[in-house]
């Protein structure tokens, strides 16, 4: 029992003071996460007063973004002698550096712990001494919170998302901070009103009751929620961590509901908030009936998704870089796992350009097993399907006019080429020199690229790790130090993951060959100016090259340079470690994004 409480016996008027200041502050509790969205509005708001709004907004059409996993660098850097503005520069560059597999940057830490602490300030302030008082406290204002963690899952029609200016994939991390918060308060709650039964001899009594039933059960279903979304578990098996997660959060609302009345407000606004995202998941649904789903000759489990491009579907915004989920309809001959939409699929080509989707993926276990066992069921290794299409989704609306950069680098490892190489080729469509990219992509063998050799072109640097095929040794690169690439958390549900395929290292140098080598090797024809490489990317010299000002041109050292990474997640850590070196310095502006799928 805490030190500064006790046991209270309070008479009628301290009953209804206790009741009055308990939905006081459980209101305060949520009405204070309108605090930090107003915050988010204030650089708006600064621009306006300035006169910048208009040119602004026209500098960066529809794609203003402000992700907490994407350090940018701005105007702070115009005066070079102001040392310390550069300084205060770098603190958001570390700030968004992951703390661990599964926790977010520090940035997501550091606002959920400053959370939690003004929580516990509203959770413990006037309680006196009353000890039941802090026990139902941290109750409803772990209530409270319900509604904003059902807010944050919206994918689309989010106000959080209009508000901040950032997508469900940059709130997501927020999303499983505020759940871990919850549990915590909840289990505050639980725990202090188990020890108060056990010291007053109530708990054989009081846990036949309905409110004290349901409020185990409530806790339980909390407690499976956090346990099943470790990422031990979810590495095991997605499906069952997506299945409990799902069902646990429809299952916890009546329980709660039910179990005192003080927090049903609460429990009626989370109901209606998932009310919401079913009927968005739904309508953002359409149903393609005549998909083509290939498995690709000759390479390592890859399958080739093509969608049609209906009526419905062309009304639709689509950028570079986003994704669908998929689901085999119900009235397929299927098992109900295989129409779950778990896997986020990249679209890996222009729709609109194109006059299709074209998806590209590795095919392992989970949802993407199930379609690649759908091809194999035909004698032909193809198969037309219908399919239930969701989306798209994803960070890329809101990135920023890669135009605008000195030099833009992308980095890829295996299937991540499916978020790189559609902005690539946007990028190259709107007219960016071709000096001023560099377009890397590591794959475990030669024939993992046939699917988007067509679309490479000068600046692409395609190496193969684990190919049996010879390379053309002829042009030694600079000798490279081995990166220490370490294997990420391979979830089922995950196609970026490619584990350990990228990381055996066929030997310690790297080479180069003309497209023609390239061309021969895979039996297809590609695009002149792509070079080929031996082994893994050499990620300190590739950096220093885009830092370093091109030969012979009088521009200096590149001041603003934007890099966008997707594959194994040790990839981007030594990516990212790399291009600190030159953040730490204070010289250039960069903006980073390293696209990974989280639950």
């Amino acid at each position: 029992m805490p030190f500064l409480y006790s046991f209270t016996s309070p008479d009628e008027a301290q009953l209804q003071r206790r009741r009055r200041l308990l939905d006081v502050y459980g209101q305060s509790a949520q009405l204070s996460a309108l605090i930090p969205l107003l915050v988010f509005q204030l650089p708006l708001l600064v621009r306006i007063l300035n006169g910048r709004f208009l040119s602004t907004w026209s500098r960066y059409p529809h794609k203003e973004h402000a992700s907490p996993v994407v350090s940018r660098f701005g105007e702070q850097y115009a005066d070079p002698g102001k040392s310390e503005t550069r300084r205060w520069g770098r603190f958001p560059w570390l700030l968004d550096q992951q703390v661990a597999q599964g926790w977010g940057t520090w940035t997501v830490l550091l606002t959920a712990t400053l959370w939690t602490a003004w929580l516990f300030v509203l959770a413990i302030k006037d309680t006196g001494n009353d000890y039941l008082h802090l026990t139902k406290r941290f109750g409803i204002i772990g209530a409270s919170q319900l509604p904003l963690h059902y807010l944050l899952a919206l994918k689309s029609w989010s106000p959080i998302c209009y508000l901040t200016r950032l997508s469900h994939e940059d709130l997501n991390p927020y999303h499983r901070a505020l759940g871990r918060i919850l549990l915590l308060f909840f289990s505050l709650h639980a725990s202090f009103y188990l020890n108060f039964y056990i010291q007053k001899s109530l708990l054989l009594k009081r846990i036949q009751d309905q409110d004290v039933i349901l409020g185990l059960l409530a806790i339980a279903s909390f407690l499976i929620l956090g346990t099943t979304a470790l990422a031990r578990i979810r590495e095991k098996s997605y499906f069952l961590f997506f299945t409990i997660h799902v069902l646990t959060s429809i299952c916890v609302l009546p329980i709660l509901y039910f179990h005192v009345s003080h927090i049903r407000p609460y429990i009626l606004e989370s109901a209606a908030i998932y009310i919401l995202l079913i009927l968005q998941r739904n309508i953002s649904q359409s149903r393609i009936p005549n998909v083509i789903i290939t498995e690709l000759s000759g390479t390592s489990n890859l399958v080739s998704i093509t969608i049609p491009l209906t009526p419905a579907f062309r009304k639709r915004s689509f950028y570079p870089g986003q994704h669908l989920y998929l689901s085999l309809p119900s009235n397929s001959l299927t098992a109900p796992q295989e129409k779950l939409r778990l896997n986020p699929f990249t679209i890996a080509n222009l729709p609109h350009k194109d006059n299709h989707i074209h998806l590209v993926f590795r095919a392992l276990r989970g949802t993407t097993r199930i379609l690649r066992n759908v091809v194999r069921e035909s004698s032909s290794g193809e198969v037309t399907t219908p399919l239930l299409i969701e989306g798209p989704y994803g960070a890329a609306a809101r990135f920023p006019n890669l135009l605008e950069f000195d030099k833009v680098l992308f980095v890829a490892g295996g299937v991540g080429a499916t978020f790189t190489l559609p902005i690539y080729r946007d990028l190259m469509d709107r007219g960016f020199e071709t000096t001023r990219v560099k377009f890397v992509w590591s794959v475990a063998r030669l024939e993992d690229t046939q699917w988007a050799r067509q679309y490479l072109g000068d600046g692409c640097w395609i190496h193969v790790t684990a190919s049996s095929r010879k390379v053309n040794r002829s042009s030694p690169q600079p000798p490279k130090r081995k990166e220490q690439w370490s294997a990420g958390v391979g979830d089922e549900a995950m196609e970026l993951q490619e584990r350990s395929r990228l990381m055996e290292d066929v030997d310690g140098s790297a080479s180069v060959a003309a497209a023609d080598d390239i061309s021969a090797s895979a039996g297809e024809n590609c695009s002149p100016g792509i070079s080929l490489l031996h082994g893994r990317p050499d990620l300190s010299h590739i950096v220093s090259q885009i830092f370093s000002p091109d030969s012979g041109s009088d521009q200096a050292a590149s001041a603003k340079v934007a890099i966008l990474v997707c594959g194994p997640a040790g990839m981007g850590a030594a990516l990212r470690r790399e291009v600190s070196r030159y953040v730490k310095e204070g010289k250039v502006e960069v903006w980073w994004h390293n696209e990974e799928f989280g639950w």
